[in-house]
C-alpha cells in the first residue's frame, strides 16, 4: 500500500494527520474580513500536495478550494492563456459541486484578459454561489510564477494584477500560496506584497500519532510491527512522509517475500541498505542543495552522533580540524541554521547555548556511506578552493 514519491490521490484511504494545518486554513482563509492571504512553506516530499488535494474534505462548506499546479501553467505564453487556464480550473472545481460554469472560448480572452476574468467570468461564478462562499485559489509550487516572468512567458504586470486581486477582493476570493522557498530567499521584488499582508505557516513532518497510523493501519491486521521496530521506524524517519513511505514500502515488500506477518527491529535493520538505495535520488537532492560547509557538517555530525546524541558547534569544529577542513565559527553557525531550517537537523536550547542533532537519522546513515570529510576535502582541494 505504500508508494514513496507520489502524492496521495484525493480518494486515498492512506492519508493521516495534518488537522492543525486544515484548521489554520479554516480559521484564516474564511474570516469575516475575507482578506487573509496564506503562505504555506515545506520541504520537498513532505506531503504538501497530498494535503492540498484533500482540502475539500476538511474545510467548511463556505470555503471552496481550487487546486492549481503552477508547474502546469505557461504552456501557452501570455496573460490570456493563463487566465483562461485559471478559469477552467475554477470551473472544474465547481463541477464537483454540481455547478456548471461556461468558460468563454480562448479567442475571447485576447483583447482584455484581466477584464474578462474579473468582470465577466468571476462575476458569473459569484452569481452561482451563496453570498458567503469564498473561492480559495490554492497555488501549488507558486515560485513557478517567478520563472514564467523571468523567461518572458508572462509579463511582469502579472504580479501587479495579482496584487490588485488580493488587495481589492470584491469577488470573494482567497489565496493560498504553497512552495518550498521562504519569502526571504526569493530574490525579486515581485513578492513584496506578500510580506505585508500574508500569514505564514510551515508544513513540517507528521506528528507521532499520524506517523504511527501511516505505518501500522494500512497493513493491519495482516502485518504487525513490534514495539521496537515501530520505534526504530519513527526514529530514523522523524515522521518525514516520504521517508516513512519509503521505509514501509521496503518492509512490506520484504515481509511479503518472506511470508511473515510480523516485523521486528532486526527486519528494519536488515532493510536499511535497500531503503538508502531506493531513496538515492532524494538523498542526492538534499546533498546537492547543501553548501560546502553543510556538506562538511553532515558527515561530521553523522559520525559524532554514534557517541552522543547532542552536539555543540565546538565539537564539530574539533572533529573537522584533523581533516584540514577549516570553517569559521560564523560559517558553521550559518550552516547549522540552514540545516535546521531545512529540517535535516534540529537545535535544542541549553543553558550554555544551542545543541544540535540530526533530525532525520536516515539522512545521516546515507551520508555516512558514500560521503566522508576526507573525500569532501580532497574534492575541494582539486578545485583549488580553501
Amino acid at each position: 500500500p505504500n508508494l514513496p514519491g507520489t502524492p496521495l490521490r484525493r480518494n486515498s484511504h492512506l492519508y493521516y494527520g495534518r488537522q492543525p494545518l486544515f484548521q489554520f486554513i479554516t480559521d484564516n482563509a474564511g474570516n469575516a474580513a475575507g482578506r487573509n492571504i496564506l503562505i504555506l512553506i515545506g520541504q520537498r516530499r513532505t506531503g504538501k500536495t497530498s494535503a492540498l488535494l484533500r482540502l475539500h474534505q476538511h474545510l467548511p462548506a463556505n470555503l471552496l478550494p481550487v487546486y492549481i499546479d503552477c508547474q502546469s501553467l505557461g504552456v501557452t505564453p501570455g496573460m490570456p492563456a493563463l487566465l483562461y487556464d485559471l478559469a477552467w480550473q475554477i470551473a472544474d472545481a465547481l463541477i464537483l459541486h454540481d455547478i456548471e460554469i461556461d468558460v468563454p472560448d480562448v479567442a475571447l480572452w485576447q483583447d482584455d484578459p484581466t477584464g474578462r476574468f474579473q468582470r465577466h467570468f468571476l462575476a458569473d461564478v459569484r452569481r452561482h454561489l451563496p453570498a458567503e462562499t469564498i473561492i480559495l485559489l490554492v497555488f501549488d509550487e507558486f515560485e513557478s510564477f517567478e520563472a514564467l516572468v523571468r523567461d518572458e512567458i508572462l509579463p511582469a504586470t502579472f504580479f501587479t494584477y495579482m496584487r490588485h486581486l488580493m488587495q481589492h477582493n470584491s469577488q470573494g476570493l482567497g489565496f493560498v500560496f504553497v512552495g518550498t522557498r521562504r519569502l526571504e530567499e526569493m530574490t525579486t521584488d515581485y513578492w513584496s506584497v506578500l510580506f505585508n499582508i500574508a500569514l505564514y505557516r510551515k508544513i513540517g513532518y507528521l506528528d507521532h500519532e499520524a506517523a504511527t497510523q501511516l505505518i501500522t493501519q494500512p497493513v493491519a491486521p495482516d502485518l504487525v510491527y513490534d514495539d521496537l521496530a515501530l520505534n526504530k521506524v519513527l526514529r530514523v524517519s522523524a515522521g518525514h512522509p516520504y521517508f516513512l513511505q519509503l521505509i514501509c514500502y521496503t518492509l512490506v515488500k520484504q515481509a511479503n517475500q518472506q511470508g511473515t506477518g510480523y516485523i521486528t527491529i532486526s527486519d528494519v535493520n536488515a532493510s536499511i541498505n535497500e531503503m538508502l538505495s531506493l531513496g538515492e535520488v532524494h538523498f542526492a537532492y538534499l546533498w546537492q542543495r547543501s553548501s560546502f560547509e553543510e556538506k562538511a557538517v553532515l558527515p561530521a555530525v553523522s559520525t559524532l552522533m554514534e557517541q552522543t546524541n547532542l552536539l555543540r558547534p565546538k565539537d564539530i569544529l574539533a572533529f573537522l580540524q584533523p581533516y584540514g577542513v577549516a570553517i569559521s565559527p560564523s560559517k558553521l553557525t550559518a550552516a547549522l541554521n540552514s540545516l535546521v531550517e531545512r529540517d535535516i537537523m534540529q537545535d535544542v536550547p541549553d543553558e550554555r547555548g544551542l545543541l544540535y542533532a540530526l533530525k532525520i537519522e536516515l539522512v545521516g546513515l546515507w551520508v555516512a556511506k558514500p560521503k566522508s570529510v576526507n573525500k569532501l576535502y580532497a574534492s575541494r582541494a582539486a578545485l583549488g578552493e580553501t
